[in-house]
């Protein structure tokens, strides 16, 4: 490790504690207790606010995946999704109107699936075939520190049983709930956690080709303040940006790329080229990567994935090699994760997952209420100028509130070990800060940042901790 020293700065400071986490984070790292300094923050210190209202990402702490029943899939994807997460399960009545959970209890039991990880939940929804998930459920938002349902007008309104499913959720987890009079559907949104979120003209044209309408709704109801509208470069009748894009991370999104000899391929990569330029919450562009698909009748739905607790179960389609090949961009992007391929086909319908419908669609996500959220923005990236101190800051939140425990960074200087030391809060602000003084030209650094309030809340930023951290050189 390079001899240049560092230091911890601030009003307060914490004692370090260790903690399990749900989501990659670290491998063993040398701990070190620090050293503090007299070394002055900023003059003055701008604090990073608390953002009053944010939509997760499907990246962060999750408490429970919603599926259907039935869901036309086999067996297997509830019992993959169940062995490592918590399941809340939409059992719809049969056509007499007859509760089915115990049937579907003894089916998945049958199938080898941990019911012990399933809430079974009766809700009346129109036939068999409402199992998209995705799209009637209500987006999630945290207002302050209280996590709430903003429900929309569904842009499929002859379902009107699927579009009352976001007040029964509200009312079954107790949470407030709200109306935004916006037609959308959950299949064309993704969101970063930071307030930006994206989608494609879709959600513009069925509102009347209100944008400002659209944008303002949008600020006012879930928080965004940056709303990325794509063309939709798939060309399909469903206009969902599942089916192309995945965010899955703060700065990291994932695009479908087709052949160039494809009639579809310029549209494609005019979006990609767009995300590429676009900047996230850390300061630079958003780093795009891209699954390839054979296109035209070859079912590759592999951005239509769902990503739960650091796990991604990415959809299979019908080449082989294509699969391999989409499974390793998953790896790239999230390393330390369990990338699992799924099958989607059944004995009744032997290729159920198809482009425009597969693994996403009939899934989604339900935020850990009582979450840690680490809030870092504008982070040191990149070749940076040579200067007597470089401040890392972050925003730490527990939506718990519960007192942190533990706030620790994790760094190493050209590649050395890494070096544990707490983070000291800022004041009477929920803002962590640490210091680097006395580095020199070409010292290269890494680091990442965990976080664990006293009921082991825990949370890591960035998404991968040390095996994808935050990188800075020296001029």
């Amino acid at each position: 490790m390079s001899s240049s020293s560092y230091s911890s700065s601030s009003s307060s400071s914490l004692s370090s504690s260790s903690s399990s986490s749900s989501v990659p984070s670290s491998s063993s790292s040398s701990s070190s207790s620090g050293s503090s300094s007299s070394i002055p923050i900023e003059d003055p210190y701008e604090p990073i606010a608390t953002f009053s209202k944010r939509m997760p990402g499907e990246f962060e702490p999750l408490s429970m995946v919603k599926m259907c029943y039935p869901n036309n899939m086999p067996l297997n994807v509830y019992k993959t999704i169940a062995k490592d997460n918590k399941v809340l399960l939409l059992v719809n009545p049969d056509y007499a109107n007859r509760s089915r959970i115990e049937s579907a209890r003894t089916a998945l039991t049958n199938a080898g699936v941990n019911v012990n990880n399933i809430t079974f939940l009766d809700m009346n929804i129109d036939d068999d075939y409402a199992y998209w998930v995705r799209d009637f459920s209500p987006f999630y938002v945290f207002n302050d520190k209280q996590l709430s349902i903003v429900d929309f007008n569904y842009n499929r309104p002859q379902r009107t049983e699927q579009n009352a499913v976001p007040s029964k959720l509200a009312t079954y987890f107790n949470i407030p709930y709200n109306v935004m009079s916006l037609t959308h559907t959950g299949g064309n949104l993704m969101q970063d956690g930071r307030g930006t979120a994206f989608s494609d003209d879709l959600v513009i044209t069925e509102n009347n080709n209100n944008e400002t309408r659209v944008r303002s709704l949008m600020k006012t109801y879930t928080g965004t303040d940056n709303y990325v509208i794509t063309i939709d470069p798939q060309g399909d009748y469903i206009a969902h940006i599942d089916c192309w894009g995945k965010i899955v991370a703060p700065d990291k999104i994932i695009v479908a790329k087709l052949p160039k000899t494809h009639s579809r391929y310029q549209y494609y990569e005019q979006v990609a080229n767009e995300l590429a330029n676009t900047k996230c919450i850390y300061g630079y562009n958003y780093r795009v990567y891209r699954i390839e698909e054979p296109g035209d009748s070859a079912v590759a739905p592999y951005t239509n994935s769902l990503i739960a607790n650091g796990h991604v179960y990415m959809p299979l389609g019908s080449n082989a090699s294509y699969n391999e090949r989409a499974l390793q961009v998953y790896r790239e992007a999230l390393p330390g994760y369990d990338v699992v391929g799924l099958q989607g086909f059944s004995a009744s319908n032997q290729n159920a997952f198809l482009n425009t419908d597969a693994l996403h669609c009939r899934t989604h996500e339900v935020p850990d209420q009582n979450m840690v959220f680490i809030d870092s923005r504008d982070v040191n990236y990149g070749n940076v100028a040579l200067k007597s101190k470089y401040i890392i800051k972050t925003n730490v939140v527990s939506y718990a509130n519960e007192e942190m425990s533990d706030v620790s960074i994790h760094y190493s200087i050209n590649d050395g070990e890494y070096v544990t030391s707490p983070m000291n809060q800022y004041e009477e602000t929920t803002n962590y800060t640490f210091v680097f003084n006395n580095l020199k030209s070409g010292d290269d650094v890494k680091y990442y940042i965990e976080a664990t309030d006293a009921k082991n809340n825990y949370n890591v930023d960035p998404t991968c901790g040390q095996l994808d951290p935050h990188h800075f050189v020296i001029e």
